[in-house]
């Protein structure tokens, strides 16, 4: 459905927001369904900490949130989770396991600090178009320059293979590596467009005998090929050409200019028709678990956008605001789109894919750890923890998935719920720290009921709940702190607690 072009003047978030709710409601009426009610603010709560922040809010920040009657507090919310350097932290976190093979084991301190430079990055609100260019020109010693973690994994360089796959999925959302040995079958990518982009890449490989570039440094080499890399094979039958870029454009060498300096510009600049429609999309799967286009990192004519004029006008907005992602995220966050609830109404899968109410998403590793932490405190010592990998890390590969798993399937099997409920790192003397700091003797057991929700579920208990936990009381012959911590880790095993909804 065509929309008038006067609903995307201006670029300040509650704009975007206005656009965003314009193009969903359209669609929605087109094919006759209705969305559902607005979130309340516990839910709307929960959802923005998990997605701006990565971990739950506190039980006082629930407590004082839910209080309040200001007709503004959704939006002064949103503004505080993106001031808080818990931003940054975050996006640094999700982009660091985008971007980085999570068995690099033995690069766990490298990857912390490439996490780190992220973050900082986000947090200064740094453009993605320059944030994408420094990681794709990164040069000199990983301790020196973070940014140099994109290209390596261990003591090598990436192939340019695993370089070109990457790049295209994350900066161009699209599945390049469909036409390496072939032509695609379904779209326009032939063989000799992945390896005359993969040749950018070339001039930082180390043909012969590898050097350690972790020592050494990725510098550039301009007199280094595919044809004279030892997996030239994978290239024999086809005619070498320069580097071109995606849809034909040449590169014309000269100057001091690398290839990859090169490249990084084309992929980074306002006229790239794929760039900010890759970020724009995978931002969108971020808060709703779903693109606009579905893969999210398969874009291309045969996979077309649920909302087309949306998705054009965002990325067009995107990149006029210098790559913005905060007021992106603002402007998502604002939508009474991203707002709604995820309960489902009498058409749920087409309300799903259509927008008409949130997905419940499934906790990722980190979200979970992170939220037992802020919950619980640091996990004990001596819990059988892989000292090589450290506690965080060690609980995040366990819980992890494969490549970028759908966030709205429960893929999670008998062995990570055995690992929640029976987990060394959680249990026990932590859970009963928790229930001593929320129920002093002087509480009453309706008041110590409401915080160990508020701490756990971000939520008050309903009559139901409390009438339930006063009949167990009432019936029991344990110990009220033994029935607290009872409750205590029911809520913590809950669904409730391990989706974000």
């Amino acid at each position: 459905m065509c929309l008038a072009p006067e609903v995307v003047r201006g670029d300040d978030a509650a704009t975007l927001a206005k656009l965003i709710d314009r193009h969903v409601n359209a669609r929605l009426d087109s094919e006759g369904l209705t969305r559902v009610p607005q979130a309340d603010d516990a839910e709307f709560l929960r959802r923005a900490f998990l997605d701006l922040h990565g971990v739950v809010p506190s039980g006082e920040r629930a407590a004082k949130f839910l209080r309040s009657h200001d007709p503004e507090k959704r939006a002064q919310l949103i503004e505080e989770l993106l001031a808080s350097p818990r931003f940054g932290k975050h996006f640094g976190d999700v982009w660091r396991g985008r971007l980085i093979s999570p068995l690099a084991n033995e690069q766990r301190i490298q990857t912390e600090r490439f996490a780190d430079w992220l973050a900082n990055r986000f947090n200064k609100n740094d453009g993605w178009d320059r944030i994408a260019f420094d990681l794709l020109t990164a040069t000199g010693k990983i301790d020196e320059n973070p940014a140099v973690t994109y290209l390596i994994e261990g003591r090598y360089p990436l192939s340019v293979t695993d370089l070109t796959d990457l790049s295209s999925r994350y900066f161009l959302g699209i599945r390049l590596n469909c036409a390496q040995c072939h032509d695609h079958p379904f779209v326009e990518w032939k063989r000799q467009d992945y390896w005359r982009m993969a040749a950018f890449f070339a001039p930082i490989q180390t043909p012969g005998r590898p050097k350690v570039v972790y020592l050494a440094g990725v510098r550039d080499d301009p007199k280094i090929t595919l044809a004279s890399l030892k997996d030239a094979d994978a290239i024999e039958g086809l005619q070498l050409q320069p580097p071109i870029f995606l849809g034909g454009q040449e590169f014309k060498a000269g100057g001091d200019k690398t290839h990859r300096v090169a490249l990084a510009e084309w992929i980074t600049s306002q006229a790239n028709p794929y760039f900010s429609r890759a970020m724009v999309n995978r931002t969108w799967w971020h808060f709703f678990g779903r693109g606009i286009v579905n893969p999210v990192d398969d874009m291309h004519a045969g996979n077309p956008p649920s909302h087309s004029e949306l998705l054009d006008q965002l990325s067009q907005r995107f990149a006029d605001s210098g790559f913005d992602l905060k007021l992106l995220c603002r402007a998502i966050a604002s939508s009474r789109t991203y707002q709604q609830t995820s309960r489902s109404g009498k058409q749920a899968d087409s309300e799903a894919k259509l927008f008409a109410r949130m997905s419940i998403k499934v906790l990722t590793p980190e979200q979970l750890y992170d939220s037992l932490v802020a919950i619980l405190g640091p996990p004990a010592k001596g819990s059988g923890i892989d000292i090589r990998l450290g506690a965080r890390q060690e609980f995040c590969q366990f819980f992890a998935g494969d490549g970028d798993p759908d966030p709205t399937r429960y893929e999670r099997g008998i062995p990570h719920l055995l690992r929640l409920m029976n987990s060394p790192q959680f249990a026990g003397r932590n859970v009963a720290a928790l229930v001593l700091r929320i129920a002093p003797p002087n509480r009453s057991a309706d008041e110590v009921v409401e915080q160990l929700f508020l701490a756990i579920l971000a939520r008050r208990p309903t009559t139901a709940e409390q009438d339930l936990v006063q009949d167990k009381l009432r019936d029991s012959d344990a110990l009220p702190q033994t029935v607290y911590r009872e409750l205590a880790w029911a809520l913590l095993m809950s669904s409730e607690f391990s989706l974000n909804h």
